[in-house]
């Protein structure tokens, strides 16, 4: 969400497209000033020379939160071996606020039961260079990193009025046992930002901050910073510390602001591929944390309502091909439907297919922001929208936003209008979901074992499975079913229909597979793993390439989503190429991304062109394209695939 500090100078573009809100400013934070106390230091060197600052926490020191880091198993997380779904919010004040401030956050937090809190990292200033339109938005004594003429680039803060603060933060979610989702850098011009970069290097537009090596070489130096910074208060690395669900690359990247404009020439291509290099960074130097984007989730494809602009990779947001990279372990998306131009229950659509691209890519998807202000409304819709996530397969939730109370003790103003405060009835509508999206709550038991599959129809790389289905009787209703390979200690996540029948594609010819299937409920819970079924894949007959094709049905509805991975198993480059296949029940593809997409009218036959930026696949290499498609109720994958009419296993 946009978390405005003073209003724009002016109006964007496109009003309609570039903010939630219409005429008025996100955070109109004019009277919020420093922390009670507060001194600033003499002189900057003094303020960066505090590294060994003592904050208290309080009389006891910190419970750690164990050295359990969230990681990803298939589509879903993981805590400790066992699945991860949590109820979260937001907070973008916890890393300049007081203690007292901050404390109170955490209480309320763990109070309403919340597992995770995304919490914004940075606060740039122009220091010896101009601030931008949002530069030092907290004053000069309250920064993260800022220029200095001296060291010719950007310096940091690591003071009481700098990282010392997001020391604090992060002492205190091991006490509470809550994760922190950490966005590097904000889009919009609150606390700097993006535009900061660019004002530091003099530059006219926003989306330079992708593109300008120097920029992209300041922003890995930041992100080093932080994933090699002991902490002051507890003296554990933030790479090796637990408390850190994942980082987040930006806040709401898109190509546009409400400041500094676009060059024009910003797509989703420019997007993908910053977010490529940087997730490949972030990974290189800290294994323990999971990555993600931090996208709205705007994406390209039919089915969300007529005009949805969202739904039209807009302002170069693609969140499909930004979930797929290979480093970034989960999707996020954002939800405020009223200022988008668009109704409540257009939301509930939104969530739906955002839960159906996490399913087609294999990734955990998360509803990362959302809000309305009609306060009379907002029980039953975030109750609606909640629901709808979590019997749809959905990951997580974070509300926006709950805030506490200031140094004076009255409550921080509800700038934005979508201030949850605890306690409050909206805080006990979303503190129920949480313990329902975590498996707690009202259902805490599992659905019935499935039976044991039969396996039938096995070639050399695909097979379906039948099982006598589960049943639930705890009151959230039966989701669906996770296939899983018995392989020793991790055993992978083929596959999560929605019904007791599957067709297992993608897999490798002459090799003896051993499969079992545990039932899903709506709140998470999950059943006794089935029996297991052997079989046997037979010998490919296919030529250099490989394809796994992997089919969602919309529940309640005769549409789908599908990926498609194609791999060049041969030994030189495919240097342009073409994947053609033909359905067998008369399915439509109605929309596609990451290739250019034909099926004539009237035919079964469908093909599937490179574009420029995935035109090469090197060998050992694969590629990932997908589409949007209708069916008439039977929705069997296609027989066979050609790529350069060459046949692939």
């Amino acid at each position: 969400m946009r978390n405005w500090l003073a209003p724009p100078r002016s109006a964007p573009p496109r009003p309609t497209r570039s903010r939630r809100h219409v005429g008025v400013p996100r955070f109109l934070i004019r009277s919020v000033g420093r922390p009670r106390g507060w001194r600033a230091a003499g002189a900057a060197l003094a303020v960066m020379g505090l590294v060994g600052a003592v904050l208290l926490i309080g009389a006891t020191p910190p419970a750690a939160a164990g050295p359990v880091f969230v990681t990803r198993n298939g589509a879903a997380f993981d805590l400790g071996g066992q699945p991860f779904r949590f109820g979260g919010t937001n907070n973008y004040y916890l890393h300049y606020k007081s203690q007292l401030m901050v404390d109170d956050v955490f209480n309320d937090a763990a109070a309403m039961g919340l597992r995770v809190i995304r919490a914004w990292s940075s606060l740039e200033c122009g220091g010896d260079k101009p601030n931008s339109a949002g530069g030092c938005s907290q004053g000069t004594d309250l920064w993260t990193q800022r220029w200095s003429n001296s060291a010719n680039g950007p310096v940091y803060n690591t003071g009481p009025g700098g990282l010392q603060k997001l020391d604090y933060m992060l002492a205190k979610a091991n006490q509470f046992g809550i994760k922190l989702i950490l966005p590097l850098v904000n889009n919009w011009r609150d606390f700097g930002g993006m535009d900061q970069y660019v004002t530091w290097y003099g530059l006219p537009y926003h989306d330079q901050f992708y593109t300008d090596a120097r920029i992209r070489q300041n922003y890995k130096s930041w992100v080093s910073t932080l994933v090699n910074r002991t902490n002051s208060i507890t003296g554990v690395q933030y790479r090796n510390d637990p408390a850190i669900f994942s980082w987040e690359l930006a806040n709401e990247p898109r190509c546009i602001n409400a400041s500094l404009p676009t060059s024009g020439t910003c797509t989703a291509d420019t997007l993908v591929g910053w977010a490529n290099e940087m997730s490949t960074y972030l990974k290189g130097i800290d294994s323990n944390h999971l990555v993600s984007v931090g996208d709205e989730g705007f994406f390209n494809g039919n089915g969300c309502g007529s005009g949805s602009w969202p739904c039209n990779i807009t302002d170069g947001v693609d969140n499909q091909r930004l979930t797929a990279l290979p480093n970034v372990d989960f999707g996020t998306f954002h939800l405020y439907p009223t200022h988008w131009g668009q109704s409540n229950a257009w939301g509930t659509t939104w969530i739906q297919r955002h839960n159906e691209i996490g399913t087609a890519l294999g990734k955990p998807m998360i509803l990362e922001e959302f809000g309305i202000t009609d306060q009379g409304a907002r029980q039953s819709v975030y109750n609606q929208w909640l629901d709808t996530l979590r019997t749809g397969g959905g990951d997580g939730f974070n509300f926006w936003i709950l805030t506490g109370i200031e140094d004076g003790g009255q409550l921080y103003p509800d700038y934005d209008g979508f201030r949850v405060t605890y306690p409050s009835n909206d805080a006990t509508v979303l503190a129920a979901q949480a313990a329902l999206m975590r498996g707690g709550g009202n259902d805490t038991i599992a659905p019935t074992q499935p039976g044991t599959p039969s396996a039938s129809g096995v070639t050399a790389t695909s097979a379906t499975l039948s099982w006598t289905a589960s049943t639930d009787s705890g009151g959230s209703g039966l989701a669906g079913y996770d296939v899983h390979r018995e392989q020793g200690a991790t055993d992978p996540l083929l596959a999560q229909p929605s019904t007791n029948t599957v067709v297992l594609t993608g897999l490798t010819p002459a090799t003896q597979y051993q499969v079992y299937v545990r039932a899903r409920d709506g709140a998470g819970n999950l059943s006794t793993p089935s029996g297991l079924v052997t079989f046997t894949t037979q010998q490919s007959t296919g030529g250099s390439c490989r394809v796994v094709y992997s089919a969602s049905n919309w529940g309640g509805a005769n549409g789908f989503t599908a990926s498609v991975t194609i791999t060049n198993t041969g030994s030189s480059a495919v240097n342009g190429w073409t994947l053609r296949f033909a359905f067998t029940a008369g399915q439509r593809v109605t929309d596609g991304w990451s290739a250019t997409w034909s099926q004539p009218s009237g035919s079964a036959n469908v093909s599937a062109t490179n574009l420029s930026w995935n035109a090469v696949i090197a060998p050992g290499v694969s590629v990932g394209i997908g589409f949007n498609g209708s069916h008439t109720g039977s929705n069997p994958a296609p027989a066979g695939f050609t790529l350069n009419n060459a046949s692939c296993s």
